[in-house]
């Protein structure tokens, strides 16, 4: 009897012994997925990776993309036969001919931040001609909205910078020195921009920090003013321009309005006794009633009661329908000098006034304005 069940379970173990095994056989093809063996003569595709992280990026900063290089390891060539998205937000474009053995191609990514704040983790499925048959890669970010909190100080889009401002104002620089200020610059977009160039004056010097601004980041021009040679007294006006790589505004213009001023800090005791003096007739003219299309003329006259030279430096109209005629700029101890100042009446009606501004050499009248009134009459 005991030789009998031994026998009944010898035989039960071998019978058992086949499904065991296979049994163990499907659980570890589970765990581990069998990669088919390439054919003879075909194409092997192989990326360098297959997931990116495009980390933060802004709604409002435009598509972003990323490049994932393969290379075919096969013996034959491989060919990339479609791609397919898992989101209309996702675009891409791909090498689409064959890529033989031992060269290299591209999948270009891209997502669309627009209207789609926080995480995304979006598939791009590649499908091949070769080995491994199908490729999945994979794209993910955090898009924040867009609420910029550099609004306060970055004020005005310049393309895809934002900006102080595109306008410089040195109120009163010194003949004898210079001004100075800066340039902010903010990256906006999802995208590093570059600085190429800056283009300025002779007498303006601009300095970056750095050749390029990641995305949301700035960027802080020092730019500094020195009086244009020779000196020219009074407002002047010039441009400068920043060379970028933004491709909605490569070439950003930036406008720079300064008053150069005499610095008379540097007179001594002895040199302001001996100041020119200027003295005017008057500040104002009215020229009263005046017919429409004539030519009126206000007359000033400008003594020197200085002992040196009474210098103008320059006469400065408010309109370019004053045309003021000096008949000196220097005017010695003692002397007069007249200017006439032609007010051309078009396209005008009623009361007006305009002014001019005379700048000289008087330490204490280095900055005068005249003031022409008028009526004019049809």
């Amino acid at each position: 009897m005991t030789k009998k069940i031994y026998s009944l379970l010898l035989l039960s173990s071998i019978l058992c012994a086949p499904v065991l095994a296979q049994k163990k056989a499907n659980d570890k093809s589970k765990l581990t997925p069998v990669q088919p063996i390439p054919a003879p003569g075909q194409g092997v595709l192989q990326f360098d990776y297959q997931k990116f992280n495009f980390g933060n990026i802004n709604e409002k900063g435009g598509r972003v993309f990323h490049t994932f290089k393969f290379i075919n390891l096969g013996q034959g060539p491989l060919l990339i036969k479609n791609i397919q998205t898992s989101c209309g937000c996702t675009n891409t474009t791909y090498t689409k001919t064959p890529v033989q053995s031992g060269d290299s191609g591209v999948v270009i990514a891209s997502f669309d931040p627009d209207g789609r704040q926080g995480e995304f983790d979006k598939t791009v499925l590649v499908e091949t001609d070769g080995s491994p048959i199908n490729v999945t890669l994979t794209i993910k970010g955090h898009v924040y909205a867009s609420k910029y909190n550099f609004t306060d100080t970055y004020k005005y889009q310049y393309g895809n910078l934002a900006v102080i401002t595109n306008s410089l104002s040195f109120n009163k620089v010194k003949n004898t020195s210079y001004d100075s200020t800066e340039i902010g610059l903010y990256n906006m977009s999802n995208k590093r921009i570059y600085v190429y160039k800056i283009e300025a004056p002779g007498n303006v010097e601009a300095i970056k920090p750095y050749d390029n601004m990641p995305p949301n980041t700035d960027m802080r021009i020092k730019v500094r003013y020195y009086p244009r040679k020779p000196i020219e007294y009074g407002q002047n006006r010039q441009e400068m321009r920043i060379f970028t790589n933004d491709d909605s505004l490569p070439i950003k213009k930036f406008y720079i309005s300064a008053n150069v001023v005499e610095d008379f800090s540097v007179l001594t005791k002895k040199d302001l006794k001996k100041a020119p003096k200027l003295q005017l007739n008057t500040t104002e003219v009215d020229l009263g009633n005046v017919p429409l299309f004539n030519s009126p003329v206000a007359i000033f006259t400008i003594t020197n009661k200085g002992k040196n030279d009474l210098i103008i430096r320059k006469v400065v109209r408010s309109c370019s329908c004053l045309n003021p005629e000096l008949d000196q700029t220097i005017i010695p101890k003692g002397k007069t000098a007249t200017l006439k100042v032609t007010y051309s009446l078009v396209n005008m009606a009623g009361p007006d006034s305009k002014t001019l501004k005379l700048i000289t050499n008087d330490p204490n009248q280095s900055e005068i304005t005249l003031t022409v009134k008028i009526n004019v009459t049809e």
